[in-house]
C-alpha cells in the first residue's frame, strides 16, 4: 500500500513534469510554423548557450544555419528572432500598435499602480515603460533634444573634450604609458549628460579615493549598472526569473533585491553587510532625513531633464510622475549617456588604432578643417569621420539587440501572437560614402539606434557627440594598441556590448602640420570592414 508521504511526493513530481511540459509544449505548438534552434536543453532552453557565447553572435551563427527567422527559448518564454529587414520593419514600424512595447521579466509582478517602490522604479524606465506611461515619458523628454537644444549641446561637448585632452597630455608622456583609453572616455560622457540634461557638474574623478574612504561615487555607480547583469540572458538571478513559474516571480523578486544583490556587493568590497530599509522620498517634508538633506532648499535647473519631467503628466493616471518615476529616467540618461557613447568612442579608436590607412584619411579630412571647435553645423563638412563611425557602430554595436512584445488582445498574425520577439539586423555595407551601394542597400539594414517610434530618443545627441569627441582628439592625439591589450578585443555582452577589460592604448601627440607622431612602425592594413567581433 502506498503511503500518503509517498503519494504527495509522486504528486509533485508529476505537476513538475506537467509543468515542465507546459512549458515547452503549449509555446512550441502555437509557434510550430517557425524553426525551432536545436538542440533544446532540458528546463533552461537556450539559457546555457548564452552563457558561452555573447547573444548577439548567437544569433548570426544561428541566421546562418536556419534562415532570417527562427525560435529559441529563454527558460520558459519562447522568443522568435527576426534578422530580416523586412520583417524588422513590419513589427517596429508597420504593426508598432501591436508590438508597442518591450517585454520585461517583471511585467508580470504586481500591477502599474504597485506600491512597491523598487518595483515601480524598474517598470517605469523609458526604454521597458508599457502603454501610455512610455508615450507620456517620451513626450515630455523630447524638448531635450530638439535641433535648438542640440545646437546649445557644442560648446559643451566641446568644453568636456578639453577636459579630455588635458587628461591625455598628463598621461601621453613619451608615448610608452599605456592608458585606459575607455575609462577616460567615459568619464567625459558623463560630464557631457550631467552638464546638457541636467544642468550639473558631474565630479568624475576620485573614484578610488572615494572607494578607500567610503564616499559614493558617481562613475563606480554607474559601471555597477552594467557589470551586475543579473537579469540577463544566461545570467545569475536572470536564469532562475526565467524557469520560474510566474507566480513565484514576486518572492524571487523581493528575495533577490533585499537579502542578495546589494549583499553580495558590498561583500566582494570586503565591507560589513547591514541592511536598512528607508523612504525612498528622504527629501519631503515627512522624511526624518529632511533635516539632513544638503538640497532641500535647492530646485532643478530651468528646462533641465529633471524640470521637464516634473511638470509632466502620466496619461494613464492623468496625474504627474511619482518621484521614483522621476528619478528612474535620471538613472535612465546617466547610464546609457555614459555607457553606450563611452563604448561606440572606445571601439571606434580600436579600430582606427588597428587600421593605419584608414586613421590617415581620418587624419587628413580633420586636418582640412584646422584647429577649430566643431559646432552642429560643422558636421556635414565631415563624411568620413561619420562613416568611420557607422562602421564601428556596424561591426561593434553597443545596443547589439532590441525586442519587443505583441500586446494587442487579438494577437498579430504576422508571427502569432504574445511571444517576445528579438530584432537583430545583420547589416551588409562595408561602406557609407558610396552613393550607388547606399541606393542599394536595405533602410534598415544598418539600426545601430532601433528602429520605429522606439527608436533611440538620443541618437541626434549621441551621433553629434560622438563626431565633436572623435575630431577634437584625433586633432591632438593617435593612438596604438599597447603591449598588454588582448587581441582580438575581449568584449562583455550585457546590457550593451562594451570592452571587457577596457581598451588599454599609447596616446600619441601629433607633431606639427598635422602629421601623426606614433613613433611605432605602421602595422599592415586590413580593410575596416573586415575586422570582425570577438
Amino acid at each position: 500500500m502506498v503511503s500518503l508521504h509517498t503519494t504527495a511526493i509522486l504528486a509533485a513530481l508529476a505537476a513538475v513534469w506537467l509543468l515542465v511540459v507546459g512549458f515547452r509544449i503549449l509555446p512550441r505548438w502555437r509557434l510550430r510554423h517557425i524553426p525551432l534552434v536545436k538542440p533544446l536543453p532540458f528546463l533552461l532552453g537556450h539559457l546555457l548557450v548564452f552563457v558561452r557565447q555573447p547573444l548577439h553572435e548567437c544569433y548570426k551563427r544561428w541566421a546562418r544555419e536556419y534562415g532570417s527567422i527562427f525560435l529559441v527559448f529563454f527558460g520558459k518564454n519562447p522568443c522568435v528572432v527576426l534578422t530580416d529587414p523586412d520583417l524588422i520593419r513590419q513589427v517596429a514600424v508597420k504593426h508598432f500598435a501591436k508590438f508597442h512595447d518591450r517585454p520585461s521579466i517583471l511585467s508580470a509582478i504586481g500591477s502599474a499602480s504597485s506600491k512597491n517602490k523598487r518595483l515601480t522604479a524598474l517598470r517605469s524606465g523609458l526604454l521597458v515603460s508599457r502603454g501610455g506611461l512610455w508615450g507620456s515619458l517620451r513626450a515630455a523628454m523630447n524638448p531635450l533634444f530638439h535641433t535648438t537644444a542640440l545646437h546649445s549641446y557644442s560648446p559643451i561637448m566641446n568644453d568636456s573634450v578639453g577636459r579630455l585632452l588635458e587628461r591625455l597630455e598628463g598621461a601621453a608622456g613619451s608615448g610608452t604609458v599605456p592608458l585606459d583609453i575607455h575609462m577616460l572616455l567615459g568619464r567625459t560622457t558623463l560630464e557631457v549628460i550631467g552638464r546638457t540634461a541636467f544642468g550639473v557638474e558631474f565630479i568624475t574623478d576620485g573614484e578610488r579615493e572615494d572607494r578607500q574612504a567610503g564616499r559614493p561615487n558617481l562613475v563606480a555607480a554607474v559601471k555597477v549598472i552594467f557589470s551586475a547583469g543579473g537579469f540577463m540572458p544566461g545570467q545569475g538571478i536572470g536564469i532562475l526569473f526565467r524557469i520560474m513559474p510566474d507566480w513565484l516571480e514576486p518572492a524571487l523578486f523581493w528575495l533577490f533585491f533585499t537579502m542578495v544583490a546589494a549583499k553580495r556587493a558590498a561583500l566582494a568590497r570586503g565591507d560589513q553587510v547591514v541592511l536598512v530599509e528607508s523612504d525612498w522620498r528622504w527629501w519631503s517634508l515627512s522624511s526624518v532625513f529632511v533635516q539632513q538633506n544638503p538640497y532641500k532648499n535647492v530646485t532643478p535647473a530651468p528646462n533641465s531633464v529633471i524640470d521637464m519631467l516634473m511638470r509632466a503628466t502620466n496619461k494613464e493616471t492623468g496625474q504627474g510622475l511619482k518621484d521614483v518615476q522621476v528619478a528612474v529616467q535620471c538613472n535612465t540618461l546617466i547610464a546609457a549617456g555614459y555607457e553606450t557613447s563611452a563604448n561606440a568612442l572606445a571601439f571606434t579608436i580600436y579600430c582606427l588604432a588597428t587600421h593605419p590607412e584608414t586613421e590617415a584619411r581620418l587624419l587628413d579630412e580633420i586636418d582640412a578643417f584646422g584647429g577649430k571647435e566643431p559646432g552642429l553645423d560643422d558636421l556635414p563638412h565631415f563624411p568620413f569621420v561619420e562613416a568611420v563611425i557607422n562602421e564601428s557602430l556596424r561591426l561593434y554595436p553597443p545596443a547589439h539587440t532590441t525586442n519587443r512584445e505583441c500586446t494587442a488582445p487579438g494577437g498579430c498574425t504576422l508571427l502569432g501572437a504574445g511571444a517576445l520577439r528579438h530584432l537583430c539586423a545583420a547589416p551588409q555595407p562595408e561602406r557609407f560614402l558610396d552613393a550607388e551601394e547606399a541606393s542599394k542597400r536595405h533602410p534598415n539594414a544598418f539600426m545601430p539606434f532601433g528602429l520605429g517610434p522606439r527608436m533611440c530618443i538620443g541618437y541626434r545627441f549621441a551621433l553629434q557627440e560622438l563626431q565633436i569627441v572623435l575630431i577634437r582628439i584625433y586633432q591632438r592625439f593617435t593612438f596604438r594598441l599597447a603591449a598588454e591589450q588582448v587581441q582580438p578585443l575581449p568584449l562583455r555582452a550585457g546590457l550593451t556590448l562594451s570592452p571587457k577589460d577596457g581598451l588599454w592604448v599609447t596616446a600619441h601627440q601629433r607633431a606639427d602640420g598635422g602629421t601623426a607622431a606614433s613613433g611605432t612602425t605602421p602595422r599592415p592594413s586590413v580593410p575596416m570592414a573586415a575586422t570582425a567581433a570577438a
